[in-house]
């Protein structure tokens, strides 16, 4: 089998250039952004371009296993033949990703116990730039990401925003974790490998989508849930994605395909595998199940609470105040329920902004209702 030149690495090269443009090229964002903010939850410049260079690269990678020399000197290996196959490997992936995704969730619950704040609050690191932070949009490995950037680019466009300003509260084993993601990226190429058109782009896809998610939202982030999705889906309902590839590009059928353990007998359809074939569906509404039950669980309510640390002249008069305590290091405000969250945490930055160190606020998704 050739390199598959004329199919996926020239979509690939072009995405990578979109990449490219939207980095060097200041506005033409704004037209893709209606396209990729619903699937990269809340789109931003940076996220843009990550999206693309990473799906190009992704596509093209995924050429690899199309090389017969390759797959040659691959077979000549003296290694278990499970680790030969593509299954054991979407597998891991989806191992590697759930360890990194979770592990990224315990830091944050970790750092707010060592800063003192609860664990249902958004934080927000002031300086240099303002960088917010929570278990349900966790931006922790996203501070190191950008760390990582800011050593190796020369010119950062405006509008990409690095989240830099974390890395100084990030536990020091949260470095050791980051280099989970590229070995999960990796994995999740090996796993891509050989697959018929639509298994492949699919899993290309939400591969990259998952990665994003990591870095940028966490475990509870669309593109995170949505790169989960995309390798349950695969193990599980490939047979029928690569029948509707079959019946697309008119592939010839396997004369043994009859002997294939893969392939999709119609006759033999049943209660257990039609809910084994909804188990990648259930496991997607159960994520975003959770997600809304410690939204609405982690909620408050009746105020917000905010913390402000090495408050500087800082003047809140502005807001209905319910109860204000003060330290010397701090400030514990209790400010009423009336305003919308993203409002007041945005307002709220304005008036912080050379003021403090960071700040936390309990968060109260009622006041989006």
């Amino acid at each position: 089998m050739k390199m598959k030149i004329n199919k996926y690495i020239p979509i690939g090269i072009i995405l990578i250039i979109i990449g490219i443009g939207l980095y060097l090229l200041s506005g033409i964002d704004q037209f893709i952004r209606p396209f990729t903010q619903p699937i990269l939850m809340g789109s931003s410049k940076g996220k843009d371009i990550l999206f693309f260079v990473l799906f190009g690269m992704t596509l093209i990678l995924s050429t690899i296993g199309d090389n017969e020399k390759i797959v040659k000197w691959f077979k000549s290996l003296d290694i278990n033949k499970k680790l030969k196959n593509r299954r054991f490997y979407l597998k891991l992936s989806l191992l590697l990703f759930l360890i990194t995704a979770i592990s990224g969730l315990i830091i944050e619950i970790y750092l707010r116990y060592t800063l003192g704040i609860g664990i249902f609050t958004i934080f927000v690191s002031m300086n240099p730039n303002l960088t917010t932070t929570s278990i349900l949009h966790s931006h922790l490995y996203k501070s190191l990401f950008g760390v990582i950037l800011s050593n190796v680019l020369t010119y950062i466009p405006v509008g990409i925003h690095t989240g830099s300003s974390l890395e100084v509260y990030t536990p020091q084993i949260t470095k050791l974790l980051f280099f989970l993601i590229p070995l999960t990226y990796i994995v999740m190429v090996i796993s891509i490998q050989r697959r018929k058109p639509i298994s492949r782009v699919f899993l290309s896809f939400t591969s990259t989508l998952g990665i994003i998610g990591i870095i940028d939202g966490g475990l509870f982030a669309t593109p995170a849930v949505g790169g989960i999705y995309g390798i349950l889906v695969i193990l599980y309902n490939e047979v029928i994605l690569d029948h509707i590839s079959d019946f697309l590009f008119k592939r010839k059928k396997d004369k043994n395909k009859s002997n294939n353990k893969n392939s999709f007998d119609k006759s033999k359809i049943n209660v257990k595998i039609i809910l084994k074939m909804l188990i990648p569906h259930l496991l997607l509404i159960f994520i975003i199940f959770l997600r809304f039950s410690i939204a609405f669980y982690g909620a408050s309510p009746d105020s917000y609470e905010l913390i402000i640390s090495n408050p500087q002249d800082v003047d809140l008069n502005q807001y209905e105040i319910i109860n204000i305590v003060k330290s010397p290091q701090q400030e514990n405000i209790t400010i009423s329920n009336k305003y919308n969250e993203m409002e007041l945490l945005n307002k709220l930055a304005i008036n912080l902004e050379g003021k403090c160190d960071w700040y936390s606020l309990s968060w109260n998704i009622y006041s989006y209702l």
